[in-house]
């Protein structure tokens, strides 16, 4: 240990002092000791060695700490001495840049404490200085990888709301196409092919809301939506859905939820159902022959909170106790293998698990490889404060089916007219009366002039916006009465979704690509003023026989695929018939904003352009177009002019090759 001379040692210092320096001097701090009263200062020889002096370069004033502070800590740092001095701190400890000599600044963490008289003024303050610029190094590295890391998850966010957009708008076309054919007459080989088709496209879309689920909750934006619901209907509605798939295997679905579980609930009705969706569906899939049962029980009550307890027991394969333990764990399989046989990313569990913490519970699960397993969790509901809401039981007799129950008048507002078919087409078959608004200011004149029972909104359209139009009708409802149901229609994902439309005066929020019992569903509850089970579409009648067409068009598109998933020659035949007219109205949008440098509607009308070619299965003109929505959004303006006049070609080509098809009566 070094020898301390006297010189370390301040003038006046104490017997107790001078051990407190031997202490000090052992943790390789700095000390310094001021009498206020006279004004004398000492510091240490290892003080000023600190920051590169020997002891006899630096003069024992207190300027010589003052003009050493960095200049924007200086006035923090004095300013901290002065609260300690005069009362108002009960501690002096205060972190700060001081000057080296060799001209870097070295981060300091100093301390000390005062002698005060018997009234309380103090007399004498000593203390110590320690080097912390290594820990201040490594925090500051710390928090630019955060940074780093937040930026990448953004970044990530982006790209799957991006990719998330891309993939639903052209899947829109494909599954509600392939809904409304399989519910015509088709001989046994077709209904088996076209059943492929959207069961594929359906597996695809589950897979995508797998992994944007998963990268919204590890990002934080997920939230839970409260509101009234009625636990058995929704329950029964959800096995409902599922059933299908457990009479494919010939297995059973049972479900009991305990007499004393309230009836209305508050809570998040549609990620419970999620939950569901994910622990059934394991349990159908995992399970050969025997059956599954769902119960529901309270677990606890506490005020106006419910704890409920719910097991989803199957007599499937089991699970082995080493994977167990972490199952839950993103991109876990069963087993290794079960991914080949199975299928699946390995997310849904792990989704689970993060709904189920959002809802303030737990979930695990009790298993053996051979005798099925029973999945637990728990979730805390508020109880409704208004139990008598009028709700329809839940039934288990099935969905519904043909014509609705009461006809209701519908406005569609979607600017592409691909899109308004399919809905329109899908209402109709219902039983209800369909009206059609190209943008959002058509239908705030539309809702002046007319009454409607419900509003299907698009989020995205040039002009007005869905979120714009909704605002404008809900000024006119608060200065004339009434409230329509708006439910909002985007593809978009990671930007609010649901939460985002709420806000926005909307009422219910359906997701793109849309099937058809999700549309039918969010309008028809709103028939009576509550919510319905959801339908089924069933449309009557035969569709002519689809028959190759007389000569191959082009290779701008793929006719037979075209006119099959148009649902045959009459709906292909509507389409080819406003494809002109719409192709050029969104090139000369696009052209349009190209020239008033406007990339954001540039962005939108590549955008719906996109989406309607899409349709089409006119591969290379919606690439080009998709390409052109990449660069609108990055702003590349110069690059977007080169490429609009590549897609001008291909919507000619196209345009030529669909007027050249030959249809059969």
């Amino acid at each position: 240990m070094p020898s301390l001379s006297s010189d370390d040692l301040p003038p006046f210092a104490t017997a107790s002092e001078e051990r407190f320096a031997l202490a000090v001097r052992g943790t390789n701090d700095g000390i310094w000791d001021w009498d206020i009263r006279s004004g004398e200062v000492f510091f240490s020889p290892r003080w000023k060695n600190m920051i590169g002096y020997d002891d006899e370069e630096l003069p024992n004033t207190f300027a010589t700490f003052e003009e050493r502070l960095h200049p924007e800590d200086h006035e923090r740092v004095m300013k901290t001495v002065k609260d300690y001095l005069d009362g108002p701190l009960d501690r002096y400890a205060v972190e700060f840049r001081f000057l080296h000599k060799d001209g870097s600044w070295r981060w300091v963490l100093a301390r000390g404490r005062a002698l005060r008289d018997a009234e309380g003024k103090p007399y004498r303050m000593a203390g110590s200085h320690t080097d912390i610029t290594e820990q201040k190094v490594a925090e500051e590295q710390l928090r630019h990888a955060r940074l780093a890391a937040e930026a990448a998850n953004r970044a990530k966010s982006a790209f799957l709301a991006n990719m998330s957009h891309e993939i639903r708008t052209p899947m829109n076309g494909i599954i509600g196409m392939s809904e409304l054919l399989l519910n015509t007459s088709l001989d046994p080989k077709q209904h088996e092919y076209l059943l492929m088709l959207k069961n594929s496209a359906e597996s695809l879309l589950s897979l995508l809301n797998d992994v944007l689920d998963f990268s919204k909750i590890e990002a934080g934006k997920m939230e839970l939506d409260e509101q009234d619901f009625d636990l058995r209907h929704t329950i029964a509605d959800t096995l409902l859905a599922l059933s299908v798939r457990a009479m494919q295997k010939n297995l059973t679905i049972m479900h009991k939820v305990a007499e004393d579980v309230p009836v209305i609930l508050l809570g998040d009705d549609g990620r419970l159902r999620q939950i569901l969706i994910n622990l059934v569906g394991n349990a159908i899939k995992f399970t050969d022959r025997g059956g599954i049962q769902v119960a529901v029980r309270i677990e606890s009550r506490a005020l106006d909170k419910t704890t409920l307890h719910f097991e989803i027991h199957d007599s499937g394969i089991g699970i082995s106790h080493e994977v167990q333990s972490r199952i839950f764990d993103a991109f876990t399989q069963a087993e290794s293998s079960t991914n080949r046989r199975f299928g699946g990313t390995g997310l849904g569990l792990a989704i689970c698990r993060d709904l189920v913490e959002l809802m303030q519970g737990r979930i695990w699960v009790e298993s053996e490889p051979g005798k099925g397993s029973t999945f637990h969790f728990t979730a805390v509901f508020g109880e409704a404060t208004h139990d008598s809401v009028d709700r329809p039981a839940a039934s288990a007799t099935g969905p519904l089916l043909g014509l609705a129950e009461k006809p209701m008048k519908v406005l569609v507002v979607e600017d592409g007219r691909v899109n308004q078919l399919v809905a329109a087409k899908l209402l109709e078959e219902r039983g209800h009366c369909v009206e059609i608004a190209s943008n959002g200011q058509e239908a705030v004149e539309m809702v002046r002039d007319d009454e409607f029972d419900a509003i299907l909104m698009d989020v995205h359209m040039p002009q007005m916006n869905g979120f714009q139009a909704t605002a404008a009708i809900r000024q006119i409802e608060d200065k004339h009465g009434g409230h329509v149901p708006i439910i909002a229609m985007t593809a978009n994902a990671l930007k609010g979704d649901r939460e985002q439309c709420i806000a926005a005066g909307m009422d219910d929020y359906v997701s793109k690509p849309i099937h058809s019992a999700e549309l039918l569903h969010a309008v028809e509850r709103f028939m009576h003023g509550r919510a319905a089970a959801p339908p089924r579409l069933e449309i009557a009648g035969a569709a002519p026989q689809i028959t190759k067409p007389k000569k191959r068009a082009s290779t701008a598109f793929q006719a037979e695929t075209f006119i099959a998933a148009a649902g045959g020659p009459e709906m292909a035949r509507q389409l080819i018939a406003i494809y002109a007219e719409d192709s050029v109205k969104f090139l000369q949008d696009a052209s349009t904003s190209l020239a008033a440098g406007n990339s954001i509607a540039l962005y939108e009308a590549a955008h719906s352009l996109k989406g309607m070619l899409g349709v089409y299965t006119a591969s290379r003109a919606s690439e080009t177009a998709s390409h052109l929505c990449h660069l609108a959004q990055d702003g590349d303006l110069f690059g977007a002019r080169a490429l609009l006049e590549k897609l001008k070609k291909e919507c000619a080509r196209l345009g030529a090759a669909l007027a050249s098809l030959e249809l059969p009566e």
